[in-house]
């Protein structure tokens, strides 16, 4: 297991604990490799690995990657349906997901019939956005990552703004204007 010591604001130890912990991640003062935050000081008898709160989500990456070494990416979840019984998701089924308060669900078909089903998700948003495969998953607002496999239709929008629609024909989602200009660079648009 890998270990790692922190050297950031009280605030900030919060968040990576988690982080690091749901990544198999061991904290631990003693470990000779330490994430060091922008404006801390930098022990100089271990390796640092410098970082921002501007640039976290390049930090999740690393450590997505340091602790996938070896591991391939896995094409499943596990989802908490609402009859409180879990769920394994295949990710090609995944229309969405969505932040609701403190909590993300995914809005996926149900492998046993063609209706489309909502899960509670553990994982949150940022968390996903590193986990899954960047060639089918795209942010495309503050609160949604959608499945480009799984949509259907394109519509412009008021105020340079974009809907996607999916392949139920029933479902849409509002592409906000700061993420506008990534999802047509995703598309070659």
């Amino acid at each position: 297991m890998m270990k790692l010591s922190l050297h950031c604001t009280i605030n900030m130890q919060e968040v990576l604990r988690e982080l690091l912990s749901g990544r198999g991640i061991e904290v631990e003062e003693e470990a000779s490799v330490c994430l060091v935050e922008a404006g801390c000081d930098v022990p100089e008898d271990k390796i640092a690995i410098l970082f921002d709160i501007k640039n976290l989500g390049c930090l999740i990456e690393l450590l997505d990657k340091l602790g996938r070494v070896g591991k391939d990416c896995p094409n499943t979840m596990i989802g908490k349906s609402k009859d409180e019984s879990y769920q394994i998701i295949a990710l090609p089924k995944v229309f969405y997901f969505e932040a609701r308060g403190n909590n993300v669900f995914c809005i996926a078909a149900a492998a046993s019939d063609k209706l489309i089903r909502e899960y509670k998700i553990k994982e949150k948003l940022y968390e996903l956005e590193v986990r899954l495969p960047q060639n089918h998953f795209l942010r495309v607002g503050k609160s949604y990552i959608v499945n480009i496999d799984n949509v259907n239709e394109i519509i412009p929008w008021f105020g340079r703004r974009l809907i996607l629609r999916f392949v139920d024909g029933k479902r849409e989602i509002e592409v906000s204007r700061n993420y506008v200009k990534n999802l047509k660079e995703f598309l070659g648009m």
